[in-house]
């Protein structure tokens, strides 16, 4: 209102305000700068409170995501806690059965659409209307299996909160580390067992080991699963 609207000749009425920038002598013009000074404050304040209820409920364990992930469906109890998907969980368990067996992703990626079957996008799309954007992927990728082998949802457990705006003025989004992710384990019904789990990390590792080892010259020590559930709540 001080710089940019001058700049470019915009007038600015605020009619609850009783604020006209045409007539900058008016008492409400006057008082602006408090009345800024305040808003900022209670925008800043109000932004905090939804931040602490958000975590609040993820510690609860309710599931406040928009849309379930792939294999699940959201629940109707109070906690919207993930129910299996009949029709998709079966595609989960092949996807995790395959990289165990030593497919690739990008492999498991092309049989998925030589065979027709609806990637997740597609899916929540036609099942339950959710938008299709553009420049999303409409076909299973090598991205979207690497993301479901990573996911300890298909274990039965909750994280939540890994990713948060810059600030309640820049609404960019950013991932979180892990450390400061909300993850309430055994919440709902597994689709993957822990054994299935523990082969598919014990390749992901391997290869990932592999890659170091060509990069760098040298080996280094195998780190644990950061998921082993040591505690109901982290």
């Amino acid at each position: 209102m001080d710089y940019v609207f001058p700049a470019f000749g915009i007038r600015f009425i605020a009619i609850q305000d009783n604020v006209d920038t045409e007539n900058r002598d008016s008492n409400a013009m006057e008082m602006m700068p408090i009345m800024n000074v305040f808003n900022e404050w209670h925008a800043a304040n109000t932004s905090k409170k939804i931040r602490a209820v958000k975590r609040s409920n993820a510690l609860a364990g309710i599931y406040s995501a928009a849309k379930v992930v792939y294999g699940y469906l959201k629940g109707t109890d109070k906690k919207h806690t993930p129910v299996i998907d009949e029709e998709t969980a079966p595609v989960v368990v092949r996807i995790f059965e395959m990289y165990a067996s030593g497919l690739s992703a990008k492999k498991i990626a092309e049989i998925l659409n030589e065979e027709g079957i609806i990637c997740p996008r597609r899916y929540a799309f036609e099942k339950f209307g959710h938008e299709l954007r553009s420049g999303e992927h409409h076909i299973w990728c090598l991205s979207t299996i690497n993301t479901m082998l990573r996911n300890i949802v298909y274990l039965g457990h909750m994280p939540q909160l890994m990713s948060s705006s810059v600030s309640y003025k820049n609404h960019k989004r950013y991932k979180k580390d892990k450390s400061e992710w909300v993850i309430v384990y055994n919440t709902h019904e597994p689709i993957i067992s822990q054994e299935l789990w523990d082969k598919v990390e014990a390749r992901r590792n391997s290869l990932a080991q592999g890659r170091k080892t060509l990069k760098t010259g040298f080996t280094l020590p195998c780190q644990a699963s950061l998921f082993a559930p040591t505690a109901a709540v982290k």
